[in-house]
């Protein structure tokens, strides 16, 4: 066997590289869903695996000048035989690959650090030497971080274990491309579910119109506890701070209530919204801030449930409030608009216009910050410039919630439809449809799953990572 190796491109050049996909000409992988008669799991499958380009984009460049093809006879370096070749260069292709190998180990190891795995993967099978090097655990922690950005392993770990994390975050990695993920339903509820939030790895807590508050053990497909009683009105909204330890709902009852976690005590509720609490978010370490039908957004003290000031400007609904840093949020309305606001002062600091009919949804990542509504666009937005950067197109229908983790964009639409985009180059990668019967007012992601609820009784798993273990804490 001949083996060519190849040098894997860092960061920037893989991204400039992505870049040069026209995300116009882009056809997303489509992938139907089809739930089974014991409606608690779904097969799926890909309608058009041709169509993902960026599966065949070679993230990498040829290095055969500066390392040797060559090849393996009884795990020892024999003459190359390439095509069209005389004496003198396959004597020279051997000469170059025993050179290569009598290099220092560390030397060699960093080398390697810029091939593909592909590549490393065919290298350790052509001696001895190279498959130690190759299959070095301190190589692959270094790998870890550079390609996923993750962290390594404790290095008490098992030999080779941060090798078998890598190879199992590539699949990962693969699959969000190509849409291959294991579903199921979770059940429970009795009515329309408006929110899901993450209060664990594995642990999934929902709200519905019919009152309740449920959590999930999401590996184990159950319900582990049920809250009813508190609310008076639909639980619409959720959120969970940085360290998991509270979470807010907001209600139909106009009301925001603080529970402790995990054991999901009450800690104090907040009132003074004229109509239904629609959407909350933590500030900083000692605020929270809600937004309301009533055309109002208000700042609470975390501490003393004290309202602080009252933010106006809105001329409909505020549907969303989103933080950005520890002193301004932004807000989305039905009126079109977008503010960001001073939580400090309350002073609108910049209104953002762009979309032609109301709003329903916000995301930031930090970055950017997305937006979506009833046109069925999502835009994307520079926060401090006030500037639409780009516009995402595909939904047919309102987008009613957006999710971004892991430089990915997800968005759920009364079309029915989950869709997960690019979020450097606005491409729509994948879209699940035939999983939910009807509208879509809530999806959630983390690096391993999608989670997805609505009018129906029950909440949608896509999950990417069933089977692979080891894998990083999502």
């Amino acid at each position: 066997m001949v083996y060519e190796l190849m040098f894997s491109p860092n960061a920037s050049e893989k991204k400039r590289l992505a870049d040069k996909i026209d995300p116009e000409s882009h056809v997303p992988t489509y992938i139907t869903i089809s739930p089974r008669k014991d409606g608690a799991t779904a097969k799926t499958k890909c309608l058009n695996p041709q169509h993902n380009p960026l599966l065949k984009k070679r993230l990498f460049v040829s290095s055969t000048s500066i390392l040797p093809m060559f090849r393996v006879r009884h795990g020892s370096f024999s003459r190359c035989r390439l095509p069209n070749s005389n004496s003198s260069t396959q004597t020279g292709c051997l000469e170059k690959a025993q050179r290569l190998v009598s290099l220092p180990f560390e030397i060699l190891s960093s080398i390697i650090f810029y091939l593909d795995y592909i590549s490393v993967q065919k290298l350790a099978r052509s001696c001895k030497r190279m498959q130690t090097v190759c299959h070095d655990d301190s190589l692959w922690r270094k790998l870890l971080y550079a390609d996923f950005q993750l962290p390594p392993l404790s290095k008490t770990a098992p030999s080779c274990t941060n090798l078998r994390l890598y190879q199992n975050h590539l699949r990962l990695g693969h699959r969000w491309l190509t849409g291959k993920v294991n579903t199921h339903f979770l059940q429970g509820h009795s009515d329309s579910i408006y929110c899901l939030e993450w209060i664990g790895q594995d642990m999934l807590v929902s709200g519905s119109k019919d009152k309740t508050l449920r959590v999930w053990d999401v590996s184990a497909s159950r319900c582990v506890r049920t809250v009813a009683g508190e609310h008076q009105g639909s639980i619409l909204c959720l959120m969970v701070n940085k360290e998991r330890s509270l979470l807010l709902t907001g209600s139909s009852d106009a009301t925001c209530v603080m529970w402790s976690l995990p054991d999901l005590v009450i800690v104090r509720t907040f009132r003074g919204h004229g109509d239904s609490v629609l959407s909350v978010c933590f500030v900083g370490g000692n605020r929270i801030v809600t937004a309301s039908k009533d055309f109002s957004l208000r700042v609470w003290s975390q501490e003393t449930g004290q309202e602080l000031l009252q933010m106006a400007g809105h001329l409909n609904s505020v549907n969303a409030v989103e933080a950005i840093d520890e002193h301004r949020v932004v807000s989305v309305s039905g009126d079109a608009t977008m503010r960001l606001w001073d939580v400090d002062t309350g002073e609108c600091i910049r209104v953002m216009q762009g979309h032609d009919l109301g709003l329903a949804c916000a995301r930031y990542n930090g970055k950017h910050l997305y937006s979506g509504g009833l046109e069925g666009k999502i835009k994307v937005w520079d926060v401090e410039t006030g500037e639409c950067v780009n516009t995402l197109v595909g939904h047919a229908g309102m987008v009613r919630s957006l999710d971004c983790v892991d430089g990915r964009v997800v968005s759920g639409s009364y079309d029915r439809t989950v869709k997960v985009w690019d979020a450097n180059t606005g491409v729509c990668l994948l879209s699940f449809q035939s999983g939910h019967s009807n509208w879509i007012y809530h999806v959630l992601s983390s690096g391993t799953r999608i989670v997805s609820s609505g009018q129906e009784k029950r909440i949608m798993v896509l999950d990417f990572g069933n089977g692979l273990t080891p894998l990083c804490p999502a």
